[in-house]
C-alpha cells in the first residue's frame, strides 16, 4: 500500500473495528502467480496482534496455499467517497476520493480442530440471528465441513490508511463533512469528523 503518514491509522482497536464492520475481504497469494479470493473473515485480537480466520472451498486453488503455510495478504476496504473540489472553502482544488483501508500480511496457518472450525463458521454466521447452525442435520454438517478448508492468518504487517482529508485545513474539512452528510455519507463524514483537533 502506497502509505501517507499523514493518512496512517496505527490503532489496533480501530483497525479490528474496520475488518469486523467491513468483513467480506481478498485473500491474495503469490506462490506460483498471483491468486485471489473475495471471502468474509472474522477477526479477533491477541494483545495488539490481530488474527484473521475464514476458509475456501475446497477446490479452490489457494488451498494448496493453505496447506504449505504460505505468506498471504488479507485486503479491507471500509468507507469511501468521492470527494468535490468544490466543497472546499480553499481554491483552486482538484477532486480526490477519501476512503478507509486495511492490508494484513501474514502466514496462513491450516486449521483442521472440528471445533475450532464451527467456532469460526458461527461467527461468520453470527450477523444473522435466524441461523443455527446446531440444527442442521449432523450428516449435512459434516459434509460441508469436508468441503472447505479453514485456515487462520496471524499478522505479521498491517498497513492502515484512513485518507480522511487530513491534508486540508479544517474549515475544508468541515465542509466536506457538512457536504457528505448532504449526500448521505455519514460513514465517511464520521471518520472525518472523527480526525477533527478535539
Amino acid at each position: 500500500m502506497y502509505h501517507r503518514p499523514a493518512f496512517a491509522e496505527p490503532d489496533p482497536a480501530r483497525i479490528a473495528a474496520l475488518i469486523a464492520a467491513h468483513p467480506f475481504g481478498l485473500l491474495v497469494t503469490a506462490a506460483g502467480g498471483l491468486d485471489a479470493s473475495p471471502i468474509p473473515f472474522v477477526v479477533t485480537r491477541e494483545g495488539d496482534a490481530l488474527v484473521l480466520a475464514g476458509h475456501l472451498a475446497a477446490g479452490n486453488p489457494q488451498c494448496a496455499r493453505i496447506e504449505a503455510g504460505d505468506t498471504a495478504l488479507a485486503i479491507f476496504g471500509g468507507p469511501h467517497a468521492y470527494i468535490s473540489p468544490t466543497w472546499y472553502r480553499t481554491q483552486p482544488a482538484v477532486p480526490t476520493w477519501d476512503y478507509a483501508a486495511v492490508h494484513v500480511h501474514g502466514e496462513l496457518e491450516k486449521v483442521t480442530d472440528d471445533g475450532d472450525m464451527r467456532a469460526m463458521l458461527r461467527a461468520l454466521s453470527a450477523h444473522d440471528p435466524s441461523f443455527v447452525m446446531e440444527a442442521l442435520p449432523v450428516s449435512y454438517m459434516a459434509g460441508m465441513m469436508r468441503g472447505i478448508r479453514a485456515f487462520r492468518l496471524r499478522a505479521t504487517r498491517i498497513e492502515a490508511q484512513w485518507k480522511m482529508s487530513q491534508n486540508r485545513s479544517i474549515a475544508d474539512r468541515e465542509s466536506v463533512i457538512a457536504a457528505l452528510r448532504a449526500q448521505g455519507e455519514a460513514a465517511v463524514a464520521d471518520l472525518i469528523a472523527a480526525t477533527l483537533p478535539a
